[in-house]
C-alpha cells in the first residue's frame, strides 16, 4: 500500500502540473450532465476533475493500485456519488453498450500503447461513446527545451514504453492512429509550448 501511494504521489507532483492546460481544453469540451468515460484513467487526476461538472463519470484502467489509488482520491473530495473507478481493459469494453455515454475521454495513454492495441483501444472509443477526446503529445513537435523535455522523460521510462512512444511519433502521431481506428477529426488544440495536442472526434 505504501509503493502504490508513492507511485500516485510522484505522479501527481511530478507529471500532473505539466498537464494541466490540457485538463482545461478537455473540461471545456464536455458538458454538464455528459455521460463520460475515462480510459486509461491511471491516477484519476481526469476523471476526478471531470465529476466536478458531470455526475457520470467512470474512470477505467488495467492497473488494479492505480484504480485503488484514485478511488481513495474520490473518497476523500466527496466524489464517490459522481465518479467510479473499475480495472477493465480497454480494448474490450463489452461491459458496456453501443453509444453508452456522451464522450469518450483518453489523455496521455495512445504513446504508450503498443501500435495495434491502441487502435483496438480508440475503436472501442467509438462504439461506447458518441464523442471522442484524445490529448496526447503533438506531431510534429516544434524545436525547444519542451520538446527536448518531452523526449527525456519518455526514454527515463525505458522499456517497451519507450519503444511505443518511438513508434507513436515515427507513425506522426494521433492522426495516424484516429485514421486507423476510424474516426474523423472535427478539432484540435496544441498546449504546452507545442508538445501537446488534443483532438475532438465522432
Amino acid at each position: 500500500m505504501r509503493n502504490l501511494y508513492l507511485r500516485g504521489y510522484i505522479y501527481r507532483i511530478l507529471i500532473d502540473p505539466l498537464l494541466s492546460g490540457v485538463r482545461t481544453v478537455i473540461l471545456r469540451n464536455i458538458d454538464t450532465g455528459n455521460r463520460v468515460v475515462d480510459i486509461a484513467c491511471g491516477t484519476g487526476s481526469l476523471a476526478l476533475s471531470i465529476a466536478r461538472a458531470s455526475d457520470q463519470v467512470t474512470g477505467i484502467d488495467l492497473d488494479r493500485e492505480l484504480i485503488s489509488y484514485a478511488s481513495v482520491r474520490a473518497n476523500k473530495k466527496g466524489l464517490r456519488n459522481r465518479v467510479q473507478f473499475k480495472v477493465l481493459d480497454a480494448t474490450d469494453l463489452s461491459d458496456y453498450r453501443d453509444s453508452e455515454f456522451d464522450v469518450a475521454v483518453t489523455s496521455m495513454s495512445v504513446h504508450q500503447f503498443e501500435h495495434d492495441l491502441a487502435v483496438d483501444v480508440l475503436r472501442e472509443m467509438k462504439r461506447v461513446a458518441a464523442r471522442v477526446i484524445i490529448a496526447d503529445y503533438n506531431y510534429p513537435m516544434p524545436a525547444g527545451l519542451s520538446k527536448s523535455l518531452a523526449y527525456g522523460i519518455e526514454r527515463m521510462a525505458r522499456g517497451d514504453h519507450h519503444r511505443n512512444f518511438k513508434v507513436y511519433m515515427n507513425k506522426g502521431g494521433l492522426n495516424h492512429f484516429t485514421a486507423l481506428a476510424g474516426l474523423s477529426v472535427k478539432s484540435q488544440t496544441v498546449r504546452g509550448n507545442g508538445v501537446f495536442i488534443i483532438v475532438n472526434c465522432d
